[in-house]
């Protein structure tokens, strides 16, 4: 191999050089796109030294083994190769790639780990004729060199399409590992530590194609079902192999759950129609209920902590973006009976009254805090909780798992009281007695600034407007779309009490202004007119783009620019898609 070398730029010892490359190994679908993650089928010690090229004429066919593939490997290489625990001084790791689309064929890669000299070659070893393309078909290497990783590949290979892509994409990200490595010492947290990945992935993959594209069709709601749907056949895969995996309920073949504050109703739905008796609750109903088989049960009804205990017959209580309940769902799960376990997929933060969890430690995140916040009240409640990282769409990926009690069945009770106790000396040090519990209102309420005064609408617009013009040269021909100004101004304009009607609306003044596209071009918190749109435009867009309905209403409201601007509207009466 020609050392014609590109070298990351941050100083690490070996043992990081190590750490990275395994991050590297084990998780290439952070670098690779086509990917969505790796089998390990086996990591082994080789006693040869030698340089692989000429000994790798060796692939792993599709009708061979492992053991049939090593032991030609072996002959190969002349020498013996056994099952190792990553601690020698020479390690082979065969790694089965696995493509984000199911259908691809996958790809095999042997990496050749030369501990004492800092380096790390990968291999394609997939079958001849296979036509893989999710890794580089030729073979390349990082090495450490006085404290620097490099990569470095042949000449000849460097004409290949895969080159750019170690170049500009795979050497930066182990740069960039290694930096965050050295400055935090903590490890990238490892994703499905609970659960087996190469059963995740068919799992996963088997429910995808027997739900999701027909549920994605039929969505009714005005959540993009793309996110929603598909997270929530991941999140049901989990649970799935989780209970099937669980030596507590290995010979159950059906687990009976509670899904609170259950939203849409997919997770329950799925869970239903693979085999297991449960049901999801919600304060609120939604359109897709209705379109579900009758055996999936979804009620609608408020939880409060004075009901909790109506849960003694379930064996998993699941918290999938519960919100106000999340603190609760383990301390119902605790509470509910000794057998009762617990799922919960923490996103925003609450106190046991419904409150915002507000964070103690300014040094933290809030969602860092809540999170061991969240941790630290489950073990209290009696639970051995583990985390893990979910392959979810959310940024919101971390979950907690509360499957084994840390205390004796007969110690039920006296966990249930100190678990009262906990709950009235809570939230931070105040007070969170179950009476003054708030679950969110069953009729959501409307909060986008329509519901505004039409009179304080105005007044911002005027106010805006004005702003925006002043200074300008008005007395030119050019038609002036006014100066550009930054949100943070207007909000000195306003008044206080109308600042506060705005903040009740979600988004508020922003908002308000988006709502008025047709005056304002709102764009990363600046501020402009907008050029009116012409009659021919629309027509244009509408013929162009599908998903605009063609009954869009074209010269219906007046144009405000006609009334209010100085210089009048830059269309005419015919051309503008307003009334003059």
């Amino acid at each position: 191999m020609n050392d014609s070398d590109i070298a990351a730029t941050t100083l690490i010892t070996p043992d990081l050089f190590w750490h990275v490359i395994n991050i590297l190994i084990t998780k290439p679908h952070v670098v690779n796109k086509r990917l969505w993650g790796c089998k390990i089928l086996g990591r082994f010690m080789c006693a040869s030294n030698k340089a692989w090229e000429s000994l790798l004429p060796v692939k792993f066919e599709d009708t061979v083994n492992i053991d049939v593939f090593l032991q030609e490997l072996s002959r190969c290489m002349e020498s013996e190769l056994v099952p190792h625990d990553n601690s020698g001084e020479t390690e082979l790791v065969l790694t089965e790639l696995l493509p984000k689309n199911y259908g691809d064929k996958h790809a095999f890669q042997l990496v050749y780990l030369q501990k004492l000299e800092s380096t790390a070659t990968f291999y394609d070893v997939s079958p001849s004729g296979h036509c893989q393309y999710l890794c580089p078909d030729f073979s390349y290497r990082f090495y450490l060199e006085n404290n620097v990783i490099k990569l470095s590949c042949d000449d000849d290979n460097k004409e290949s399409k895969c080159y750019p892509w170690l170049l500009t994409t795979v050497l930066p990200q182990v740069n960039k590992w290694s930096q965050e490595i050295t400055s935090t010492q903590q490890s990238v947290t490892k994703s499905l530590a609970l659960v087996p990945h190469d059963q995740y992935y068919i799992k996963y993959n088997v429910l995808k194609e027997k739900y999701g594209k027909e549920l994605v069709k039929i969505w009714p709601e005005c959540t993009d079902p793309s996110k929603f749907v598909y997270e929530d056949i991941a999140i049901a895969t989990y649970l799935l192999l989780l209970w099937g995996s669980n030596d507590e309920c290995a010979e159950v073949t059906s687990q009976k759950f509670v899904d609170m504050g259950c939203g849409n109703g997919l997770l329950v739905y799925i869970l239903t129609m693979e085999g297991h008796n449960g049901y999801g609750i919600d304060v609120r109903k939604r359109k897709i209920w209705d379109m579900y088989p009758k055996n999936v049960q979804l009620l609608e009804k408020t939880i409060t902590p004075s009901n909790i205990n109506t849960f003694s017959d379930i064996d998993w209580v699941i918290g999938n973006h519960s919100d106000e309940l999340t603190p609760w769902i383990p301390v119902i799960a605790a509470k509910s009976s000794f057998k009762c376990k617990f799922f919960l997929l923490p996103c925003c933060a609450y106190n046991f009254d419904g409150s915002k969890y507000q964070r103690i430690n300014s040094s933290k995140t809030q969602y860092t805090e809540y999170l061991e916040y969240i941790q630290k009240l489950s073990e209290d409640c009696g639970f051995h909780t583990y985390t893990d990282r979910l392959k979810i769409p959310s940024t919101k990926r971390i979950c907690f798992v509360g499957n084994k009690r840390k205390h004796k069945q007969e110690e039920f009770n006296k966990y249930c009281e100190s678990i009262d106790i906990l709950i009235q000396s809570s939230d931070n040090g105040k007070a969170a007695a179950t009476d003054n519990f708030k679950a969110r209102e069953p009729t959501e309420k409307v909060r986008n600034c329509t519901r505004v005064d039409k009179n304080v609408i105005e007044s911002i617009v005027s106010c805006v407007a004005k702003y925006i013009l002043e200074g300008c040269q008005l007395d030119s021909p050019n038609w002036s779309t006014g100066k550009t100004i930054d949100i943070s101004e207007v909000v000195s304009l306003l008044s206080s009490n109308t600042l506060k009607v705005l903040k009740s609306e979600c988004g508020g003044l922003q908002t308000l202004l988006k709502n008025n596209n047709h005056i304002f071009k709102v764009r990363n918190g600046q501020i402009q007119f907008q050029y009116p749109r012409s009659v021919e435009e629309i027509n244009r867009s509408i013929m162009n783009n599908k998903k605009i309905k063609s009954s869009i209403k074209i010269k219906v409201k007046e144009c405000w620019f006609y009334k209010n601007h100085p210089q009048g509207c830059p269309l005419s009466d015919v051309d503008c898609s307003f009334v003059h």
